[in-house]
């Protein structure tokens, strides 16, 4: 739930009952793309496939699929969901009345695209310690830092020479 800026200031003079608004206006704040990233946890890998959550609105969590059959295998599953996204996301207990389900499979590709995708492909991107590229690369990086004398500075100039490799 997005909030204005406004609702962060307090025009009182006294900073204690600033701080205090502060904090509370803080701690009432969610991070919507937190419950992206954990839409998969929530509504199961097979659907997070096909459904990504839009937006929350007035109290209506809205949740975008790209064909109907899955929003409608998701709406009899509403309450599930709700119980499982309160489990995760405590702080939406209050924010979240209904969920909608609704059909788009151009705006679905776009959403998908943009917040998923860049989250899947960094989890294939890791290499194994035993693959071979890994192995190469770390070969590679240990000739090129051998003149360094500090095991722990080698070791992390090796990683991160690994890590920018992929």
């Amino acid at each position: 739930m997005l909030k204005k800026l406004s609702q962060f200031i307090d025009t009182s003079n006294t900073q204690t009952n600033s701080f205090k608004k502060e904090k509370a206006h803080i701690h009432e704040s969610f991070d919507f793309l937190a419950l992206i990233r954990g839409w998969k946890d929530i509504a199961g890998a097979k659907l997070s496939e096909h459904t990504i959550p839009l937006k929350n609105q007035s109290g209506v969590l809205i949740i975008l699929s790209n064909h109907s059959a899955f929003a409608s295998e998701l709406s009899y599953m509403e309450l599930t969901l709700k119980r499982k996204i309160f489990e995760k996301f405590p702080a939406l207990e209050k924010s979240i009345l209904s969920i909608k389900f609704i059909v788009d499979s151009t705006h679905f590709s776009q959403q998908y695209e943009q917040f998923i995708a860049p989250i899947e492909k960094k989890k294939a991107q890791v290499l194994h310690p035993y693959s071979p590229e890994f192995r190469r690369l770390k070969k590679e990086a240990e000739e090129m830092f051998a003149d360094v004398e500090d095991p722990e500075v080698k070791e992390k100039m090796i990683s991160l020479f690994i890590q920018s490799a992929k």
